[in-house]
């Protein structure tokens, strides 16, 4: 993946779908208010991957966009603690 955030350019208003995810996708975080904080591109140039921020740094709603199609694609909730089983504080 490419990380293209300096570059991107909005090619598509996600935000009515964003707002649109239902809760349970979001498994109890909470979106910021229109924060888009990377986005990334695959080397074949077909979809762009939005990540919106959460309230947790390392949470993101992912926004799967179609680049041929200009549509958006899906969503997923990513979620880099639970993923590479990290714990959010020091254990003592």
């Amino acid at each position: 993946m490419l990380d293209v955030t300096a570059t991107a350019e909005p090619i598509l208003d996600i935000w009515p779908y964003v707002e649109s995810v239902a809760s349970d996708d979001l498994e109890g975080y909470q979106l910021t208010d229109g924060i888009v904080r990377h986005v990334y591109q695959d080397p074949k140039d077909r979809f762009l991957h939005v990540l919106v921020s959460t309230d947790d740094i390392n949470v993101f709603l992912v926004v799967i966009i179609n680049l041929k199609s200009i549509k958006v694609h899906g969503h997923y909730l990513l979620d880099l603690p639970k993923l590479y089983d990290l714990q959010s504080e020091p254990e003592e």
